[in-house]
Formats: structure tokens, sequence, C-alpha cells
């Protein structure tokens, strides 16, 4: 378990130490207070300095590319050049690019006043541009160089122009509804112009989508950290909402019960790109939410959870440098830390997901994808697209610097594709969690005479299951139907976990378990094979397996036969920016219906 009380203590000496032996602590002096938090102010400023001559050296890149991206290459820019602890203050060697870049974003802002980024005159992508804008807009003004009210003036000129079009626009997607709010907030408080107040009004009045347990409707962290919880905090000061902070004080408590203390948030559950489940250390876009309510709270567990990330991925907070410097009460001492990481056990009903953490093993039981809905059958089911919860990993486990990425079942079943439970059971007394759904796929039978259509031609439409589409009218014709239940019962033993499969239905279908592990470790008990497509692959026929990194094993088996491996994705596998293939070392169990099977998984 990580010592947060012990890393606070090393960060805070070791950015005294710099500070009181470089020039930059010279610097920072006249603007000093008493109570700032001199290692964070380091740890930023050293992370927002390695990022100018990234944006020098892809300038051109930069120019050429998304005007979102552009404008953020700009702040890493206006930041250093400002900020006098930083070895490119007042730098004028980069004024030439700060103006050119400028005057690219004035040149591409539509006569609307939004930006085309990937969507055409999209007025919560500009949104995103304009939380920039309006950051260097007040760290520019407050500085004494006579370029930087230059450049304010026109940024503040780009803001004008947005106006008109975020106030009248529209949105995609339930977190863009908070972006524009934000964008809203800042520029009415920066240009002076209360009438933008009333669409705020109008997208706040349809309710904060978040739950009793702290997760928005998306279910998303990066979207969580990127999006929602900023977005709010920026209404909340600008306009002093204070009802604002507490859904984001709700989704920290949340997110921290969902993260790892290598600060990896779990996201088997979203809707979003991130269900893919490929980013590591994704927790750092939380770092100025965690600072701020930490400072505004006096949270010991925000606190903690902002000195990890400083710790962690240090040279991934640059851009939070000019987050502090508009706000300086940011900068503010950290209160002090309280262990963020505590023994827990939650189920969370409204996303079908039970969380258990003892010591150093956590584990996640998924059963909420949007396959199903309320239990019923819905337009949802065998669906794939972008706002859906599609991920088949039931079962994930990280013990210690060891993890279990994921337990997937697939049956070779009319290429219905993974098993995806029909929501989830726990029982909080034994700890028992419960999965199951049932597959029907129809066979479809001769139109009755009342609905027969003498010219042949029936209404196009989509199969009951899901799979295809035809002229066949099949809500009104009849079918005969095959079927495959799946029970799930993960229960926990003093080892760790045995989960207890049973699938009944249709005889003889091959059924394949699928355990993937994140690469970095060994395993033992097991033989490598190399499958059709050139990948090593493990299936595990008997006995009993183990995968080790480090001082950290998890042990897994027996092994049941020598069947088929065949995990079948199904015919729709895929999302935005994401696929249904785990990255990690896959080690198979195989069967065949009716099947009984126990993994037992003992952690160590």
């Amino acid at each position: 378990m990580m010592q947060i009380g012990r890393i606070y203590s090393v960060l805070r000496a070791t950015g005294m130490a710099l500070l009181a032996t470089t020039a930059s602590a010279a610097a920072l002096a006249p603007r000093a207070e008493a109570g700032q938090d001199w290692a964070s102010l380091e740890i930023l400023t050293t992370a927002a300095d390695a990022q100018v001559q990234t944006v020098l050296d892809g300038k051109e890149a930069y120019i050429a590319g998304s005007p979102r991206g552009l404008t953020r290459a700009v702040r890493q820019l206006v930041t250093p050049f400002v900020w006098p602890n930083s070895t490119h203050y007042h730098d004028e060697t980069l004024l030439p690019h700060i103006e050119e870049m400028l005057a690219v974003l004035t040149k591409v802002q539509h006569c609307d006043g939004t930006y085309t980024v990937g969507n055409y005159h999209s007025p919560p992508d500009t949104g995103f541009l304009i939380e920039d804008f309006g950051i260097m807009v007040r760290i520019l003004e407050e500085d004494d160089h006579e370029d930087s009210q230059v450049f304010a003036d026109t940024i503040r000129a780009i803001l004008r122009k947005a106006a008109p079009g975020l106030a009248k626009g529209g949105i995609h997607t339930p977190n863009h509804r908070w972006k524009v709010c934000a964008a809203l907030a800042r520029i009415s408080r920066i240009t002076d112009d209360e009438s933008l107040i009333e669409r705020i009004d109008e997208w706040l009045a349809e309710g904060i989508d978040i739950d009793a347990d702290g997760i928005y409707s998306e279910r998303s962290g990066i979207y969580y950290a990127a999006v929602s919880n900023p977005s709010l905090l920026t209404v909340a000061r600008e306009l002093n909402r204070t009802e604002l902070l507490e859904p984001v004080r709700k989704n920290l408590e949340l997110s921290i019960e969902h993260a790892e203390p290598n600060c990896e948030i779990e996201t088997v559950l979203s809707r979003r790109q991130d269900q893919n489940q490929y980013r590591s250390d994704n927790m750092g876009e939380f770092y100025p939410q965690f600072r701020e309510l930490a400072l505004r709270d006096g949270n010991g567990r925000f606190a903690a959870m902002a000195r990890l990330l400083e710790s962690r991925v240090p040279e991934r907070l640059g851009d939070y440098l000019a987050n502090l410097i508009e706000q300086p009460e940011l900068a503010k001492e950290l209160s002090a830390p309280e262990e963020p990481f505590v023994d827990f056990q939650k189920h969370y009903p409204t996303v079908s997901l039970v969380r258990v953490r003892n010591d150093k093993l956590t584990v996640s039981a998924f059963g909420g994808t949007d396959w199903y809905h309320k239990g019923e059958k819905t337009d949802f089911y065998n669906r794939f697209g972008s706002g859906l919860s599609t991920n088949p990993s039931f079962f994930r486990a990280w013990n210690g610097d060891l993890v279990l990425e994921g337990i997937r079942m697939s049956a070779n079943f009319f290429s219905m594709g993974h098993f995806r439970s029909n929501g989830i059971e726990f029982d909080s007394e034994t700890g028992v969690a419960k999965l199951g759904n049932e597959m029907e796929v129809q066979y479809y039978l001769p139109m009755p005479a009342d609905q027969r259509n003498e010219n042949g031609t029936y209404d196009l439409s989509r199969s009951i299951d899901g799979r295809f589409y035809a002229s066949l009218d099949f809500e009104n014709r009849p079918a005969s139907v095959r079927r495959l239940k799946t029970d799930v019962k993960i229960v926990p033993t003093d080892a760790g976990y045995d989960l207890e499969f049973e699938v009944t239905g249709e005889k003889d279908v091959d059924i394949t378990l699928e355990v993937t592990f994140r690469k970095g470790g060994e395993f033992s008990g097991v033989e490598p094979s190399v499958d059709g497509e050139g990948n090593t692959i493990y299936h595990l026929k008997e006995g009993e397996g183990q995968y080790t990194n480090g001082k950290d094993t998890i042990a897994f088996g027996p092994g049941n036969g020598d069947g088929v491996v065949n995990p079948d994705a199904g015919e729709q596998y895929s999302w935005h920016n994401g696929n249904l293939v785990l990255e990690g070392h896959h080690v198979y169990v195989t069967g065949t219906t009716p099947m009984k099977y126990t993994l037992n998984l003992g952690f160590s």
C-alpha cells in the first residue's frame, strides 16, 4: 500500500530544497504568501517548462491540426511566459510563436463564433477552447509585459465572438451540457455579458446527471476528470453557484473507491471509449479537482490523492500550473493527508458493479452493460454504439503490482458473442455476487395467413436477437427459439475467490473462458502455444497455473480438458476508439454445455 504521508514528506522536502538552491526561489519570493505550497509549485513548474520545446518542435503540426490542440499548445507557451518561476519567464523568443498561433485561431473561428473540431461548427468542442482561452486572458492581464496585454485583447475578441454560438447551440452528450455552461460562465464574467446566464440556467435546470453514489450517467473516469467535474467547478466559481460543488465532491469520493494506488481508475463500467481498459495511470486530470476540494474542505483524502498524483505522474501535471496562477488560492499548502485506500465492499446498483478492497487486493464484478436495461430486453439488446456500455469483462482484480485484467466468457452460439450479465445481485453479508443471462436465438417460421402480403413485400426489420436485418417483418412472424442460459456465482474464499459457472440449454455448445493478465509477470504451470494469428496463448487443460509479478501471485485453475478455444466476440464487436480485444497474456479454459465448472483464484 502506498504510504501517502511518506510521499508527502519527501515531496515537500525535495521541493523546498530545490527552491532554496535555485534562482526560481528568488523569482517566486515577491509573490510568495504564507502557507504557499512550494513542493507543488516546483513540480508543476518543472513539468510546464518541459512542454515548451515540445510545442515549438511540433508547432506546424499544431497549426495544421485541430483548433483544440492548437489552443492548448498556446496555453503551454503562455503559462511559462507569465510565470516568474519559469525558466521561460518573459522569454521574448516565444512571442512570435504565440502571435502566429493566435492568428490562426482567430482566422479559423467561424462567423457564428464556433470552431470545427471533428464535429462541424461544434458548440461543445468550442467550449474546450474557451476553458484555455479564459485562463489565458486572466493570467495575461495580470502580467506586466506589454505583449501580454496585446495577446489578452486578441483572446477577448475570440471570446466575445464565441458567445452567441455557444448560447444558441446544442450538444451531443450529457457532459457537453456542463462544458457549454462552463464556457458561457467564463465568457459572461470576462466580458460582463449577463445575458449568457439565461442559457446556463436552462441547461442546469435539467438536473445534474449523477446518481447517489457519485457516478455520472456516462460512467467514464476520463470524462469525470476532463469534463463534468472541472466544468461544474468553473460554473460554481464564476457564478457563485456553490451547490454545484456537491456533485463534484461525491464524484471525487467515488473516484477514490474506483481507483487503485497506482492511480488507475476502474473503467469497465464506462459508456465511453475508456471502457477498453487500456489506460493505466489514467487519473492525472483529477489533480486540480482533488487539490481544489482538498483546500476548500480541508479533506485529507483529497489532499493525499493530489500528493499521490504528484508522485506518480509529475510530468503530466504541467498544464495545471495555469490553474494555480489564475487561482492563487489553489497554491496554498494542502491539509495533512489521510490514507485514501481503505478496505471496503460496496454495491453500486445503478451500474451493476461491485467493488471490494481488502489490503492489497481489489476486485470488481460487473454486470451492467447496456446489453439489457432494467431486466427487460430493449433496442439495446445485442447492440454496440457510442454511448453504450458493452465491455464483457465481468471480473477484474488488482493484487499489489499484479493485475488480472479481465475474465470473459463466450459461447460458440450463433455468433452472439460474449456473455454479458443481465445485472448483478450482491449479498453484503456473505460477499457473494451473482451474474446471469439467457440468450435467445430465433428461427423464423412462415407468416400467418392474416399477415401475408400478396406482393411478397415485407417490412425491412431487425431480427429479434439483433444479429441482422431482412425484409421479413420479424416482429409479426412466428419463430422457434434456441436458448442458452448462463449463471455465474462469485464467492469469496480464504485464498481469494471461486467463480462458479453453470451453462445450460442447448447441448454441445463450445464454451471458452478467457482469463487475461496484464503484461509484466511470468507464468508457471501452463504451456504456451501459438494461435492462428501468430499470437502466444495459454490453454489450461489440467492442473493449476500461476502468474507472478515480483512478490505478487495469482493461482488459477483447475484446467477443464482439451476443448475448443474460440473466444467469439460476435458479429458486432467495436465502439468508437476501442475494440473487444484485451491487451495482455491470455489463458483459456474450455468446456462444452451442459457445463458446471468452478475457477479457483488464489491471491498471495
